[in-house]
């Protein structure tokens, strides 16, 4: 009789315990929906196209020379809630620079050109500091004709 008792009670504990299991994951599951975990660079992406966007005048004028436009560089970055097409190179890139980071964004835009930009996160805004096209001739060689200014990015 006692090991009826006894296997009654361990029958009643895993019933409330499985209960507890189930009625956790329901909350969990409809607290956390359509969130899921994020890479670093994904996160770096989203936080930096939600922010207020700005170009140096060098970064504009080198942008003019290599043929580079503002709409490739926000397809890349991605603004609010669209994905960039671009991804952080984090190899490239100087998180820890004083006073503010520096992220290499890379990426292929619908044109075919292949860009990389640097971007400067600076609290609430985001300033594109320089903006090249990968394996252009152009860039590896002296360009003469794309006399930009030197000036003081901060």
């Amino acid at each position: 009789m006692e090991i009826l008792k006894k296997n009654s009670d361990l029958f009643r504990r895993l019933k409330l315990y499985g209960f507890g299991v189930l009625l956790g994951s329901l909350i969990v599951s409809v607290v956390y929906k359509g969130k899921g975990c994020q890479l670093p660079s994904a996160a770096k992406m989203e936080e930096l196209g939600w922010q207020k966007l700005e170009y140096t005048k060098q970064t504009i004028c080198k942008m003019n020379c290599t043929n580079i436009n503002e709409s490739e560089i926000l397809e890349l970055l991605g603004t609010g809630k669209s994905a960039g097409k671009g991804k952080v190179n984090y190899d490239k890139s100087e998180v820890h620079n004083k006073p503010y980071p520096k992220y290499t964004i890379e990426g292929i835009s619908s044109t075919g050109k292949n860009i990389s930009f640097v971007i400067a996160d600076c609290d609430t805004i985001s300033k594109v500091i320089s903006a090249i096209e990968l394996n252009n001739k152009r860039n590896n060689t002296q360009n003469d004709s794309c006399d930009c200014p030197l000036e003081n990015i901060f």
